[in-house]
């Protein structure tokens, strides 16, 4: 342990040894000169220009080490797996339920369907709010008009895997940006709040003004320091009784100031990589950037507790804060749509750098090959939440696809899988496969299953409903992906079977491509006109039941739902099948 603690020591003195030897030069150059040109003359004094040399260079130093601590932290975090963290949905989905959406939105059953919370966990190795929202808007919105933005998107993602020295760069400006505050600065954007004004803007005027010529009383005697005590006073009555009103709004304000400045930064990055976005953020900076002046007092911190008693004086006898927010959420109004594209264009910015982080931790994965004919070719799909996943390749065309197989065999792993890769490729352009080649689909499932107690809706009335919402989607125009894990099973085998087999019917005759997992067999052969029967099986071995979880030809010839309760150790009498 001691051998541990001491080497790690010596690297830190050589990594640290030119800040050390500057900052020794600094203090000792410093104390010399005042101590030889208070004894013996003030020649001496003139060391403290070297000192002061060297103490600028101490600070270059300190930024140029803290940098490189930070370039070392991102490469090892780049393409590694993230620890797992405790993340605000609500929040982070902000973004999405606030902008405008588009009419191929992945609805709330289908996200949840496929676990798309988690998936965007694995996904979300982004350093800003604005970067982690945009990437959940981006899931939650694919693309199936203009396919050019997917390709556009793709190249973006590429740039920050092959370009490393402009991807470091990116990322050392965006981790600039508090993330302990900026949640609601979406909010603050899109849905500005009506703050109650309890005093008129006039009267923060005239406060100010005689605060800002007060001191002149003083040229007229000494009597009148008095009057300015009562202006101090009045304000900071103003201040703090405005503050109690709006102080929950300083986090969206100050967070937009932040995010200005790193898109300031951002600005300046030169060559070809992401031109169209950084371009995007130069017109709106155009137009936006004076911002940080309107803000330059409000919500202000610092950790020097002197600077810290100035400033607070100081923003209460101008009444600088509160005339600073006030005109904030002015400027907010006026140039709304502005600062929406800039929160967009830097939040995509992020939210790439984090996609092309993922790829790089993915066993393998290929960009989306999209085509105009109604087909899905899925060739060594796996799902990527799995940590041995078994891939499988699909194609379907006019036929839909009916899977059966036993319990735990794979049929809702697969089908999340198909749906997941099908998302993934509209959105990020980016499939844990080795070949994905579709036409633009929308995307609906009903995979999930829950009573809704709230509303008193039982398990087959949720159901129903849920697959009423596929069939009122079907459309002429787009292709619909469509996926269910076994239909109507919270109604008896006779009326399930006659209600899943018209549905299927209905669907397959639409522009849509099918596919269904069942434990119905009878539904292999009164669909065989229109879908294809593919299984998954299992075979008991020494360990129990065993599965390969790899998709094969035809209906299933086995089941296990005994033999699965007879490997949990049930009775006997339960599981003896020759009693029956």
């Amino acid at each position: 342990m001691m051998r541990v603690v001491l080497n790690d020591l010596k690297i830190r003195l050589k990594r640290n040894l030119l800040l050390y030897s500057l900052l020794f030069l600094t203090g000792g150059l410093v104390y010399f000169a005042v101590l030889l040109g208070k004894n013996l003359s003030a020649v001496y004094l003139w060391l403290l220009a070297p000192g002061a040399a060297f103490g600028i260079l101490s600070y270059f130093e300190y930024h140029r080490l803290e940098r490189q601590k930070l370039l070392t932290k991102l490469r090892q975090e780049w393409g590694a797996e993230r620890r797992s963290r405790e993340r605000n949905f609500e929040e982070i989905a902000s973004l999405f339920e606030q902008a405008r959406r588009s009419k191929a939105m992945i609805d709330d059953r289908t996200w949840h369907d496929l676990n798309m919370d988690l998936i965007f966990s694995r996904l979300d190795r982004t350093f800003t709010w604005p970067g982690s929202q945009r990437l959940y808007q981006l899931l939650r919105s694919p693309e199936i008009d203009d396919m050019a933005k997917i390709a556009s998107r793709a190249a973006d993602i590429s740039g920050f895997q092959q370009d490393v020295r402009h991807r470091e760069n990116v990322q050392v400006i965006l981790n600039g940006m508090d993330t302990r505050i900026g949640s609601g600065l979406c909010t603050l954007l899109w849905e500005t709040p009506e703050v109650r004004r309890i005093h008129p803007l006039w009267l923060y005027r005239v406060m100010f003004t005689l605060a800002l010529f007060s001191p002149l009383l003083l040229l007229l005697g000494a009597q009148y320091v008095l009057a300015i005590l009562f202006i101090f006073q009045v304000n900071m009555y103003l201040h703090f009784k405005v503050q109690k009103t709006i102080k929950s709004h300083f986090e969206g304000v100050r967070s937009l100031g932040q995010l200005i400045r790193i898109s300031r930064k951002l600005a300046l990055l030169k060559g070809d990589q992401h031109a169209e976005l950084l371009s995007k953020i130069r017109r709106c900076l155009a137009e936006v950037g004076q911002f940080t002046r309107v803000v330059r007092h409000v919500g202000v911190e610092t950790t020097d507790p002197f600077l810290s008693m100035f400033q607070q004086y100081f923003t209460i006898l101008f009444l600088a804060e509160v005339r600073g927010f006030y005109r904030a959420l002015g400027f907010i109004r006026y140039h709304r749509e502005s600062l929406q594209a800039l929160f967009e264009a830097v939040g995509e910015l992020d939210a790439l750098q984090s996609v092309a982080s993922y790829r790089s931790f993915l066993a393998y994965y290929c960009e989306p090959v999209f085509i105009k004919e109604r087909r899905l070719v899925l060739e060594d799909a796996y799902h990527p939440l799995l940590g041995e996943p078994v891939p499988n390749s699909i194609a379907v065309a006019d036929r839909g696809i009916v899977i059966t197989g036993s319990n735990m065999s794979g049929k809702s792993t697969f089908l999340r899988t198909v749906g997941i890769n099908a998302l993934l490729a509209q959105t990020i352009a980016t499939c844990t496969s080795k070949v994905y080649r579709a036409c633009p689909v929308r995307l609906l499932t009903s995979i999930g299953r829950s009573d809704n107690v709230v509303e008193g809706k039982s398990y087959y009335l949720e159901e129903a409903l849920s697959v009423l919402r596929i069939l009122d989607a079907m459309s002429d125009e787009t292709a619909t992906l469509v996926i269910f894990d076994e239909l109507y099973r919270g109604t008896n085998s006779e009326e399930r079977i006659f209600a899943a087999r018209r549905v299927l019917e209905y669907l397959v005759r639409r522009n849509a491509l099918v596919f269904v997992a069942t434990h119905d067999l009878e539904l292999t052969s009164l669909l065989a006109d229109g879908y294809t029967s593919l299984h998954f099986s299992e075979r008991v071995g020494e360990l129990g039941l065993e599965f390969d979880y790899k998709l094969k030809k035809g209906p299933a010839t086995t089941r296990n739902a005994i033999a699965l309760l007879r490997y949990l150790g049930y009775p006997e009498e339960i599981t003896d099948q020759s009693q029956i």
